[in-house]
């Protein structure tokens, strides 16, 4: 676990410094990254899994950090055996102890939308702000073409 956190601030410095151009070209991130599809690993799925987890339970600092870099916020969040390292608007990375290798997984298309709204909000909790909570959300209004049972 240690290696992997380790690695996961080295990935996280990286997306604060580089400018995505750079990053693409020359960072250890990119460079040693392989593209991955959430749908392909159901264990990549636990990870997104209990990403959504982590912003819902709203974990001490420890577990959910932010920074703001010159080209957006970059979170790293930690699970027992996993950790996601991600800057706002791209890439998602992912470190697994049961995986070698990192892992990107921003590339997935059926996937991009929830990656982009996972990383907002452990953006938001990593700054401290409360979780999302969908309980909040008003009822859905009666639409005119909606039939009463």
């Amino acid at each position: 676990m240690a290696r992997r956190v380790g690695l996961a601030a080295r990935l996280a410095t990286e997306l604060c410094d580089l400018s995505p151009g750079v990053w693409r070209r020359r960072a250890v991130g990119s460079v040693s990254s392989q593209v991955a599809y959430v749908n392909d690993d159901p264990e990549l799925a636990d990870v997104i899994a209990e990403a959504w987890g982590t912003v819902q339970t709203q974990p001490a600092g420890e577990w959910v950090r932010t920074r703001t870099g010159g080209f957006g916020a970059v979170v790293v969040t930690h699970g027992d055996w996993w950790s996601l390292i991600a800057r706002t608007g791209g890439p998602v990375l992912v470190l697994s102890d049961r995986v070698r290798g990192v892992l990107r997984v921003d590339q997935d298309p059926s996937w991009r939308e929830e990656l982009t709204e996972l990383v907002a909000e452990l953006a938001n909790v990593g700054r401290g702000l409360p979780p999302f909570d969908e309980s909040r959300l008003p009822p859905v209004p009666m639409l005119p073409w909606r039939h009463r049972d």
